[in-house]
């Protein structure tokens, strides 16, 4: 029952950031505070989140270099959020799938 709590939260506050943030509102951006929250948390609890976010991470590495960048800025706990989201284990995941497709 927690985890649903948890889960729960986790996405209201991405799709209440999502929608939020282009409103022409006095505060700009100001969606983008409940965005990253909600994306933390469901990184914390969700693997399938966890892994989408992994597979932005190795597509946009601009993306990604920016978050490690800022990452040793942050509060520990936040860092150890966002290195959870790190996209190592997919580029190692692809060496291993292409090395088994070149051996006869």
């Amino acid at each position: 029952m927690r985890k649903v709590l948890i889960l729960t939260a986790g996405w209201v506050l991405t799709l209440a950031g999502i929608l939020i943030t282009p409103m022409p509102i006095p505060i700009p951006l100001i969606g983008i505070f409940p965005l990253l929250a909600g994306l933390a948390i469901l990184i914390n609890h969700s693997r399938t989140m966890r892994r989408m976010i992994q597979r932005i991470r190795h597509r946009v590495r601009w993306l990604s270099y920016m978050i490690e960048h800022g990452a040793h800025r942050l509060p520990k706990k936040i860092g150890r959020i966002l290195h959870r989201s790190h996209p190592a284990p997919i580029a190692r995941h692809e060496r291993i799938r292409t090395r088994d497709r070149d051996e006869p």
